[in-house]
């Protein structure tokens, strides 16, 4: 016994291993067949149970009415003893469906009429306590029903009908066999409706998981995709939104916005994931996991934008903490023969004359000087001073730089505009450095320019930050050296160190701002200072 249990045990085992193991096409397809058969058999046991009842009750119903009307015309038979008219009558009533046999009998039990002439004369027990009540005998195979004979309120005989279940269940069976044969052309059409649904219904509930599946291939090929779904509906549309001013307005996936997102937050007080356009958007349980996988995506692909952003900045930190290694130590072997040079041509020029020699003397001098340039601003690049907070008034800051360079701008024929905020209050930063990171922005700009260009310096208040923009209409940079214009003694000029933008970059970054720039070729340069405005 218990090993028969246990190969029980492990053959329904194997067969839900073997299930598991299917595709879901196939999981659907053969569900839906095994419930349909279930549903099926269950409903056609019914009806075949319900209909063979129904024949049953009728049969019965049918054969007491027929011996009812039979005792009654077996009255006069009996009250003037017709035999031959009694047989016609049993005759006539043996046709009948179910019934074995049926006799006639007198008060006294005597047989007067039967369907089997071998039992006429011969006597039965009359019991008035089974009268018009069925009985079963020979082993419940045969039930018989005794009917009164009355005239008037006199008992005369007595009529018993033996009924057969085996001719009723025959007579049952050929009855519904057209019913079984109609329903088995049902249930075939049936089936293969229901095949061909489930076939349909597996492949459009696979098709998105197919979606899924290809571009979770992707990502181990590397390639970060946003899976598709076909019912995305935007808010304008839904909602009947008119906020164009919104991040999201007029764009797919909206919750996939982090501004978005964030007003739906503060403004409604509700989660994406409770949003009405979110769950029209998923529809289902796998739309569901289509976008929990594409936020995924999103927030993949912005945590690798972010590692290759700190990996660059690692490798620009070390190169430049290298590169400023070197110019330091070379300044500073520089700097002293630098030194003697000067001072040698400043006695020279004191204690000789000649006219050739002082010209000499002069391109010595101003060479040195430039020399002496480069030396300080490696040494500045090398050696930045450390930041020295002081609440100051950054329009005027700038203002003040400015006044540097309009008398060289308005010679050269530029156009200079000046565009300050006047709402910015004065706040914490550095004067110094930054005056000295605008300087370098606006000789750059110089330097890019010529003459009826114009150059452009414009502050802004914007929320709790401070915006200043540097603008010129000058030679601009080309687009595949805008990622480059910021590393240490890059520069496209003829002269220069190729420090400037990488110490403006710095000074920006240790205010905790970023800087952003917009160029292309002849279209000129923006420049972007972005501030915290430290009240």
């Amino acid at each position: 016994m218990q090993i028969s249990q246990h190969l029980k045990n492990l053959a329904i085992n194997k067969v839900l291993d073997k299930f598991q193991r299917m595709s879901i096409v196939k999981k659907i397809f053969v569900s839906f067949l095994i419930l349909f058969i279930i549903l099926i058999l269950a409903v056609n046991l019914l009806i075949l149970n319900y209909q063979k009842n129904s024949l049953k009750s009728q049969i019965n119903k049918n054969i007491t009415l027929l011996l009812e009307n039979l005792s009654k015309d077996a009255i006069d038979h009996i009250v003037f003893f017709d035999p031959l008219a009694i047989d016609e009558q049993i005759t006539l009533i043996m046709n009948t469906p179910g019934i074995d046999y049926i006799m006639i009998a007198d008060k006294n039990g005597r047989i007067i009429g039967h369907s089997n002439k071998k039992e006429l004369g011969n006597f039965i027990d009359i019991e008035k306590e089974t009268l018009k009540k069925w009985q079963y005998v020979d082993n419940e195979e045969i039930r018989h029903l005794n009917i009164p004979i009355m005239a008037g309120d006199t008992f005369i005989g007595i009529l018993r009908a033996g009924i057969s279940e085996n001719k009723i269940n025959q007579y049952v069976s050929d009855g519904t066999k057209d019913l079984k044969n109609y329903i088995f052309i049902l249930n075939f059409l049936a089936l293969g409706v229901t095949i061909l649904m489930s076939f349909m219904l597996s492949k459009t509930l696979i098709k998105p998981l197919q979606r899924l599946k290809e571009k979770m291939f992707h990502i181990q090929a590397d390639k970060l995709e946003l899976c598709q779904n076909p019912y995305i509906v935007l808010c304008k549309d839904i909602l009947s939104c008119t906020k164009t001013d919104c991040p999201a307005y007029g764009k797919e996936r909206c919750w996939l916005i982090k501004e978005a997102k964030e007003n739906c937050k503060v403004c409604h007080n509700i989660d994406c994931q409770d949003c009405y356009v979110y769950k029209v958007s998923c529809g289902d349980e796998i739309g569901y996991l289509i976008e929990t996988f594409n936020e995924m995506i999103i927030k993949l692909k912005h945590s690798f934008e972010e590692l290759d952003k700190a990996t660059k900045e690692k490798l620009k930190l070390e190169k430049s903490s290298a590169m400023a290694e070197m110019a330091m130590t070379v300044a500073h072997e520089i700097k002293n023969p630098l030194n003697a040079i000067k001072a040698s041509t400043s006695y020279i020029k004191s204690n000789f004359e000649g006219e050739v020699l002082r010209e000499f003397l002069s391109i010595i001098d101003r060479e040195t000087e430039r020399l002496n340039e480069l030396i300080t601003g490696f040494l500045s690049y090398a050696r930045p001073l450390p930041l020295k907070y002081e609440k100051a008034d950054l329009n005027k800051a700038i203002a003040d730089v400015i006044k540097l360079i309009e008398t060289e701008v308005k010679e050269e024929g530029k156009i200079l505009n000046i565009e300050f905020d006047n709402s910015i209050p004065e706040f914490y930063f550095d004067n110094h450095q930054l005056k000295q990171a605008i300087l370098n922005l606006l000789v750059n700009a110089m330097d890019a320019t010529k003459k009826g260009d114009s150059i452009t310096v414009k502050t802004l208040k914007k929320d709790s930050k401070v915006l200043i923009t540097i603008s010129d209409t000058g030679m601009g940079i080309p687009e595949e050296l805008l990622n480059k214009i910021f590393e240490p003694f890059f520069t496209t000029k003829t002269t220069g160190s190729g420090l400037g933008l990488a110490c403006v970059e710095r000074i920006i970054k240790n205010h905790d701002g970023s800087i952003t720039v917009n160029s292309k070729k002849n279209g000129g340069t923006e420049f972007i200072i972005e501030l915290p405005l430290k009240l």
